[in-house]
């Protein structure tokens, strides 16, 4: 059978973000635009462009479901906790809870057989993942990203001026928005430092657990973490596109 020709859509919070990839090749970001504007129309537009592809979405956004629905009909597959083909198992009482975005990546960790394992995905949440020893999706930490922190933090002041986020020079600031960056990245890089260490905690030191860092504000903690990890950006869409192979070439023949 000739390799399978796959769109993988990862909506979030903040950002959409596609691709394309076969069963093999490598993956790279196709585009992505802000979630909030990813109209009927314009998901009409993509299905019509992506005409012959087979669509696999993860999604925590779910009033966008149903245009995806009607403008890939057949041709798509929504992540879910209960899909046999995640390849995993859950200790974990309520699955359907978790974030698709997370069950993808999950994926894309289980199928290299290293457990345990830790994956923290950096976006506008910080969501911490836990594969145990038997590579069971066991849980984790759910926390607010650097730009929540910055959010949250400016609309409960009053004086506190607009600030665009970047990495700060120094954590001894000389004006005021040097000091909110400093003060949202540090508290970004500390929490992130502190959540996995409590979580190694409840891992066998044997063999030791993979940390695994994903997402666009894994930028913000460079070298400064306090355990040796991976970094790999397309996480999400590594997982998405196993799915997409174990689904669709049981289905195409």
């Amino acid at each position: 059978m000739a390799p399978l020709d796959l769109l993988l859509i990862d909506i979030g919070n903040t950002r959409l973000k596609w691709t394309t990839a076969d069963s093999d090749g490598p993956i790279q970001l196709a585009g992505e635009i802000a979630t909030k504007k990813a109209t009927t129309a314009w998901i009409t537009a993509l299905s019509r462009k992506f005409f012959r592809q087979h669509l696999v979405l993860s999604s925590v956004v779910p009033k966008l479901a149903p245009a995806f629905r009607r403008a890939f009909a057949e041709r798509i597959v929504e992540v879910n906790a209960f899909l046999p083909e995640l390849g995993f198992r859950f200790n974990y009482p309520k699955p359907a809870e978790i974030g698709t975005d997370r069950l993808a990546a999950a994926v894309a960790v289980h199928a290299e057989n290293h457990f345990p394992a830790i994956i923290v995905a950096c976006g506008t949440a910080t969501a911490v993942t836990v594969l145990d020893a038997k590579g069971r999706f066991s849980g984790g930490v759910i926390a607010p990203g650097p730009q929540a922190q910055l959010a949250a933090l400016l609309g409960a002041t009053a004086q506190l001026p607009a600030t665009a986020l970047h990495l700060p020079r120094t954590a001894m600031a000389k004006s005021t928005k040097d000091a909110i960056r400093a003060g949202v990245i540090l508290t970004f890089r500390g929490g992130v430092n502190e959540i996995v260490r409590q979580l190694l905690k409840t891992l066998p030191p044997r063999p030791k657990p993979k940390v695994i860092l994903t997402g666009g504000n894994a930028e913000y903690l460079a070298s400064s973490l306090d355990f040796s990890h991976t970094f790999r950006p397309l996480l999400v869409f590594e997982g998405l596109r196993m799915i997409g192979d174990r689904i669709w070439s049981q289905r195409i023949e």
